[in-house]
């Protein structure tokens, strides 16, 4: 399984947004974020990435 993530900026929290049983399920999840922002992965409230399911 893997997460697509909000990391928050300023703590070690993570807020999820979605899990899939593919990385390339994820991928795609995390390019229509990162294209919703303008092209940056990177937000006022911290930056997405993709982990695999601690």
């Amino acid at each position: 399984m893997h997460q697509v993530v909000l990391e928050l900026a300023g703590s070690r929290k993570v807020h999820v947004i979605s899990e899939h049983s593919t990385k390339e399920e994820a991928l795609d999840k995390y390019i229509k974020l990162v294209e919703a922002n303008k092209g940056s992965p990177v937000t006022s409230k911290g930056k997405y990435t993709i982990r695999k399911k601690p």
